[in-house]
């Protein structure tokens, strides 16, 4: 019966784990670097268990994922605009508006206002950047819309990379009785 018990109780915990790890890949949508809280959740489960079976490299694996997601959010989000056609003060508008807006909202709505922000500032920056250039509103529309679209797709892509980091978590954690 004792063995039954201590399967049970380890498939409960790894269970509530799980929850906890696939739940936080869910804070890049809040503006929070869920990667990364992934990357701590794993490095104190390393510490807690003598870096067994959570090791330095897979720490490092789950750094690079996590920096990788930096990388491609600011890519995406910055930069999706000037491929569908944004000048540079459309971009840099898109750029400056993001930040602006996600700053802004962020200390006013937390913890949601973050992301709404960047999303209207993005696309009220990427209008008036291409407003202030070509001085006509469809295109100006249009960049705002692509520099919102690049934001957005920024973030879905960095939950997908925050996702992968707790699959080699869970796979590298999961009971083994």
């Amino acid at each position: 019966m004792g063995d039954i018990l201590q399967t049970v109780g380890g498939w409960i915990w790894f269970a509530i784990w799980a929850v906890l790890l696939i739940g936080s890949t869910f804070l890049v949508y809040v503006g929070i670097g869920g990667t990364f809280v992934v990357l701590g959740l794993a490095f104190v489960h390393a510490l807690v268990t003598g870096f067994a079976p959570i090791g330095w490299p897979l720490l490092g694996v789950l750094a690079g994922i996590a920096v990788l997601g930096e990388v491609i959010e600011f890519i995406l989000g910055n930069f999706y605009a000037v491929g569908r056609g944004a000048s540079a003060p459309g971009a840099i508008g898109a750029f400056l508006g993001g930040t602006v807006g996600g700053l802004s909202l962020m200390a006013a709505l937390p913890p949601i206002g973050a992301v709404m922000g960047s999303f209207a500032g993005a696309f009220i920056g990427g209008v008036l950047g291409e407003w202030w250039r070509q001085r006509r509103l469809e295109p100006s529309l249009r960049i705002g819309s692509h520099a919102f679209v690049g934001r957005v797709l920024a973030i879905v892509v960095k939950h997908a990379l925050g996702l992968a980091m707790v699959a080699l978590v869970l796979r590298v954690t999961v009971p083994t009785s």
